[in-house]
Parts: C-alpha cells; structure tokens; sequence
C-alpha cells in the first residue's frame, strides 16, 4: 500500500496512457448495428432452367458435388435436399474453421468439378452472415428529365465513378434503364464438331478467360492464403479472343456470334414523378459505417450542385448509417445518464465534490480502457458491446464506491489520512475481487456453449462487461486510493464535517433501524413477507401479455400491385401510373 500512497505520478500515467490508448483503439473500431454473425456454413446451389426428375439432378450434380466437397478440411456435416429445379447443399463447418479461407477454397474446388457437371445446370456460393445482408448500406435514387435512359447514362457516366473512388466504398450497382450488355451465340455444330460443351464456355468466361495467375502469399492469424488475380473485361474483342481450346488453338469467337447492345428493360422506376435509376453503394465491412456515410453525404451534395445545370438530382432513399447512429446515440445517452445518476446519488450521501469527482473519473477511465479489449479481440462496437458496457457502468461503480466509502469512514474515526487510505484498501480488496469475479463467471457458460448465436451474444456482451469489470478493478485498488489520499492530504479542514459520523438522530438512519431491529425481532415473518411479495411479482408478470403487438406509427407506406401473369412491362407502368396520379 506504501507504493500506491508514494507513487502518485506513475499510477496517474499509467491510466492516462492506457486511457488514451483506448481512445485510439475506439476510433479504430468498426460501427455496426448488430455483430457480424458469419455462420459456420455455406451453401452451394444448383439449379435449373427446367424441371427435372430430382433422381437425375441428385445422381448428375448434387452427388459429384458432394464427393468434391467431403475432401475440404474442417467440415462437420453436409446435408442435401433436392427438388424438380434445384438442389441444395448445406455445409456445416466447426466453430472454429476460417470462414473467409473456407468460402475461397470451396468456390475453387467447385471451380474444378463445373466442367464434369452438364451444362443444363448453374452452381452457386453462397455464404449466411449479417454481413451480406447488411453491406448495402445505402440506396439513392437519381431522378430528371429527358427520359430514364438519359438519367442511366448520367448516372453511369458521370455519378458512379466519383462514388466508386470513395475509400470505403466497395461497390456501386446501378439499376433501372436500358443497360448495355453483351449477347453471345453459340454456333452449336462447330461446338460439337470441337466436342466443346456450353459449361465450358460459361466457366471460362466467369474465371476472366484465362487461368488465375498466382501473385503471393498471405497470412492471417496462424492460416496461410494464396493470392491470385483473375483478368477484367475491357474491350468486347477480349470476349472473343478467349481459348476455348488450346489444340488450335480455338477461340471464343470460332464457334459463336458476339454482339454488343442493351437489355430489355425489366423496371421502371419514378420519384415524384420524375424518372429515376436507383444507386445501391455496398460498403467494405472493415470500413466505420457512420463516417463513410457522412463523406459520402459530403460528396451527394458536391455532385448534386455540379449537377444542376443537367436537371438531374440525387436523393436518399435510404441509409441504413443513419438508424445506426441513431440507436447508438441513444444507447450512449442511457449510459450517460444513468452514469450521471449514479454520481448524484453519490453526492447525495458523501457531500463533498472532490471525492465524488474521483468516482465521476473513474466512469470514463475504465470505459477507454477497455477499448483496448475490444480492439484486442476484433469486437466492433455495436448494440450488442454497448449495452454491455451501460450495464457495467452501474457495476464499476460499485468496486470504487466500497473503497472511497471504506476509507471515508476510518477517516470520519479520526485515523490519519495514511492509515484511512491503507488500512481502508486492504480490509476490503479481497471482497471487491471475489463479487468482481462472480460477476465475471456468470459469462463463462457463453463461451462453451455449442450454438453459434449464443455464443457470438456472449462473446460481445461478455467482453464488453468483463473487460470493463476488470479494469474498474484496477481503479479502484490503485487510482482511487491514490486519488483519495491525494485529495486528503491537501484538505486544509482535517476536521470537516464530512469526515464525522453520521448522527443517529438522522430520519434516514432511524428509519433504517428501525426497520433493521423489526425484521430480526420477526424472521419468520420477514421471510414469508419477503417470499409473497416474489410470488406476487412473478404472478403479475406471468399475467402480462409477451405477444402484444402494438401499431408503429411510421412516415410511410407500401402499395404493391400485383398484375395477371403476362402481363407487359408497359401495361403494368400504365397501371401504376394512374394510380399514382
């Protein structure tokens, strides 16, 4: 305790400097709503333009598929289902396999199997994470005059590469208008006479035309990958000058016709009125979503003012940052607020400003600090970490608060200040650790539980509060003793009031007591009252409705309008536009 009380400036930077290492690593961290939930599977589909016998798309797809995939590491169990037009196959792997390596080196070997497949069949992967489903992080309509297909070609001119060179940014999809495309005909008797199949062609135009060329090595915690670049598109004549066969050799456009033009429109899409193409911006999932969100902001209203003079705007149609930021704002709010709370009572109690400002900079102390874990095991800060950390708020608390209070009172018993900050620390440490670590231990079943999602809840929510307990542990054991004694030795008042006991004619204490000396006269009854009022709880709360729904009032609605099967693309706009006149 000597080194705690005479060695005030090294305890006071070394939480500075893990404090401002926390703050480094909490700008660091990614944003996100809710965890990225990668589970342990992958799924690979097969499937068909017509209906088959699902006995000949087991024995003719599925079943090559599945000896393919039964030789790759760390899988646990497949499962298959087959129907007229698709199969399906559901790869489960170990919570601990390498997802990211396992989709790259699954997608490689059914690579290899395709050209065994008939070409009657298309094969997918396909991965089940939030990731996915939430990367398309905002979607924008553009909308002018002069007709949709000036509005596409604006958009795909003019708007979509400024988007694309934002850093974050990983992809920008453009939908509505006319798009151009490229048509490729298979001459069928030159393709059979080179014993050429239509699989072939589809596999060697989607792997770019050529063999993927190894460029390196890369490490990721203790897996190895392998890097390799495949070719782009750039001009139509690359199309055709793809090998179909090295004999020859035979080129793409030997046995095919290639022509360059636009699809059939499949969309329309209006705005006010005005026509429109819709801009979906998918963002890269190591990027911050709330500051990404806010340059690409910045750059809607750049390009909606060099855009003026076109006729043409941009709005959002949505941007899933927003309601990010906002439900964790309001998650930061709770927080505060009930931190804030928490230092009132305190002051209530204690009266005196400087002791409750030891505990008020123990709250954000602790909070930095732990950054510093959720940098250090990849957690990413969402409403998931931060709840977490609003409940164990109110818990660091707790640990500071039973040593100020300790030392507060040797002190009110005219103890020197040295003796206060020594003897109060030492009678109360091993108490605080043992309901530190009991709190911490009501989290370890999470970690070994078998379901994925629990897991992954009590992974977030468990190193928020964890993390967080432990360093208020090391506050309250080092900087609050130190503080304390600090904070004691420059008062000028060594007998201020708030270092006396407090009197037992105070209403507070002769309530407590009296209510202290009733239950220990009458135990039983204590504990009859005491188990009442529990079932009464629990009866009242039985008796709520979990399944009560509520009517959510919202700024908008939906109107779909579903046409008889054939229906033209013209005559359903028609309909659609009378109703929306």
């Amino acid at each position: 305790m000597d080194f705690i009380i005479k060695r005030k400036t090294l305890i006071s930077m070394l939480f500075i400097g893990l404090t401002l290492l926390g703050y480094v690593s909490y700008k660091r961290l990614p944003v996100e709503l809710f965890p990225n939930a990668q589970l342990p599977t992958l799924i690979v589909q097969v499937t068909s333009t017509m209906q088959m016998d699902p006995t000949f798309i087991e024995s003719q797809a599925v079943v090559p598929l599945e000896g393919a995939i039964g030789t790759l590491e760390g899988i646990e169990k497949i499962e298959s289902t087959v129907t007229s037009r698709s199969g399906t196959i559901l790869i489960y792997y170990s919570t601990k396999a390498n997802m990211k390596f396992a989709n790259l080196k699954l997608q490689e070997k059914i690579l290899m199997v395709s050209n065994s497949i008939p070409e009657e069949f298309r094969v997918n992967v396909a991965r089940v994470d939030l990731e996915t489903a939430t990367s398309q992080f905002m979607q924008l309509q553009v909308r002018g005059t002069g007709g949709v297909d000036r509005i596409r070609n604006v958009a795909d001119r003019d708007i979509k590469p400024q988007f694309e060179s934002i850093d974050g940014i990983a992809g920008v999809d453009v939908s509505g208008g006319q798009q151009s495309s490229v048509e490729i005909v298979i001459d069928e008797k030159a393709a059979n006479a080179y014993g050429i199949t239509l699989s072939q062609v589809r596999n060697l135009i989607t792997s770019g035309g050529q063999d993927r060329t190894f460029v390196g090595r890369a490490t990721q915690g203790n897996s190895k990958l392998f890097v390799t670049v495949t070719s782009e598109y750039t001009d139509i004549m690359d199309i055709g000058n793809i090998i179909i066969r090295q004999e020859g050799p035979v080129l793409l456009k030997d046995i095919s016709t290639i022509t360059f033009g636009v699809k059939e429109e499949t969309n329309i899409s209006r705005v006010n009125g005005l026509e429109a193409v819709t801009i979906s911006l998918v963002n890269d999932n190591q990027t911050n979503l709330i500051d990404l969100s806010k340059k690409t902001l910045a750059a809607i209203d750049r390009m909606n003012e060099e855009l003026k003079q076109a006729e043409v705007e941009i709005v959002v149609q949505n941007n899933n940052a927003e309601v990010m930021e906002k439900n964790i704002n309001q998650i930061i709010k709770l927080a505060l607020t009930g931190g804030l709370l928490a230092i009132a009572i305190l002051w209530f109690f204690l009266r005196n400003i400087r002791l409750v400002s030891i505990i008020a900079v123990s709250i954000p102390v602790s909070v930095y600090v732990a950054f510093n874990f959720f940098y250090a095991y990849g957690i990413s800060i969402n409403s998931l970490t931060l709840v977490g950390m609003a409940l164990a708020i109110g818990m660091l608390i707790d640990n500071s608060v039973v040593v100020l209070e300790n030392i507060y009172r040797l002190a009110g018993q005219g103890k020197d200040f040295d003796t206060a900050v020594k003897q109060g620390t030492k009678e109360v440490w091993k108490a605080i650790i043992a309901a530190t670590l009991t709190t911490i231990t009501v989290f370890l079943p999470f970690v070994f539980s078998s379901n994925f999602m629990i897991k992954m809840i009590g992974k977030n929510v468990g190193v928020s509060i964890v993390s967080t307990l432990l360093v208020s542990l090391a506050v309250a054991l080092l900087l609050i003793p130190m503080a304390t004694h600090f904070f004691l030795s420059i008062s000028k008042n060594r007998s201020s009031e708030i270092f006396k006991k407090m009197s037992i004619h105070n209403r507070v204490i002769q309530a407590y007591y009296m209510t202290l000396k009733a239950s220990m006269r009458n135990p039983a009854g204590t504990i009859i009252g005491t188990l009442a009022v529990f079932f009464a709880a629990l009866l009242i709360s039985l008796t709520l409705s979990v399944n009560t729904t509520t009517e959510v009032d919202t700024p908008s609605f939906r109107l779909s309008v579903t046409m008889p099967s054939g229906t033209t693309l013209e005559k359903a706009d028609a309909i659609v536009a009378e109703i929306e006149g």
